[in-house]
């Protein structure tokens, strides 16, 4: 491997909406050589398909600990939850929490900007009278209020709203209209204390060429001397690594000099 990290913290097994059993994910972290392996499902919300029902959550928490008994030896398994803002509250008894945004609330409706690209433009046309950066405000604001109300030790994918923008052909992440509230977020975020993740999981799944943020937010949050940490959020064991290289290199280029592993009660800088 030509990047540092042995770790990944945000995973989704069939216990949600991933493709692989969680000891199948164990079992690609072992062959990567991986000391440390975080399970974060999708916390229970019933607006949300790919949220692990309520029902599961004892059959999640027992094999999670299982696994973590009989490897023990071998790697450091985590137990934790992915929350999205406007779900209900996590249980206390768990090793981490990542805080995400993957739903807004417009006039009474949930809509999400991590279902398709139709359903984005749909929100665009129906919700937003055709303007994506009125979307895009009510986005960040939604993820401002997220990372100054959670406590949560780890922030999740915070420029998700360019998953489909690949082509910048729904908006230009370069307008002001877009780029202010993008950077105060990236402000709000560093000042936050907490990591924030740069999560190449839309590359995994062919959507992005690069991680999550993007070059401009990741730059403000290394001038406000913000943490890092990299994750694949990932559902195909086959990608537990998929693009950390490439994480690092814009990292580096933003200005980041180390990033983070978070290992539980410890959190580890390393240099990039």
């Amino acid at each position: 491997m030509n990047y540092h990290t042995l770790s990944n913290v945000h995973s989704h097994t069939t216990f949600s909406d991933g493709k692989n059993t969680a000891e199948e994910m164990v079992q690609a972290a072992l062959g990567l050589g991986f000391h440390t392996l975080g399970f974060s499902e999708h916390g229970p919300a019933d607006y949300d398909d790919a949220a692990m029902p309520a029902e599961r959550m004892g059959d999640y928490r027992a094999e999670v600990l299982r696994l973590r008994e009989k490897y023990a030896e071998r790697i450091h398994i985590l137990l934790g939850l992915e929350h999205d803002w406007l779900s209900p509250a996590t249980p206390d008894d768990l090793d981490y929490t990542i805080e995400s945004v993957h739903y807004v609330q417009k006039d009474g409706q949930l809509w999400s900007v991590d279902w398709t690209r139709e359903k984005l433009e749909t929100a665009i046309r129906e919700l937003y009278g055709g303007d994506p950066y009125a979307l895009c405000r009510d986005y960040f604001r939604t993820v401002c209020a997220s990372i100054e109300g959670t406590s949560a030790d780890i922030l999740g994918h915070i420029e998700l709203v360019m998953k489909f923008n690949e082509a910048r052909n729904l908006f230009d992440d370069a307008n002001p209209r877009y780029l202010d509230p993008a950077l105060e977020c990236a402000e709000l975020a560093a000042n936050s204390g907490k990591l924030v993740e740069i999560n190449t999981g839309a590359m995994a799944k062919g959507y992005r060429t690069g991680p999550c943020p993007g070059a401009a937010m990741l730059r403000r949050i290394s001038e406000c001397g913000g943490r890092i940490l990299l994750s694949s959020d990932c559902h195909d064991a086959r990608l537990l690594d998929h693009g950390f290289d490439l994480a690092e290199a814009l990292a580096k280029a933003c200005g980041f000099r180390t990033a983070w592993e978070y290992r539980g009660a410890n959190q580890v800088e390393y240099l990039l």
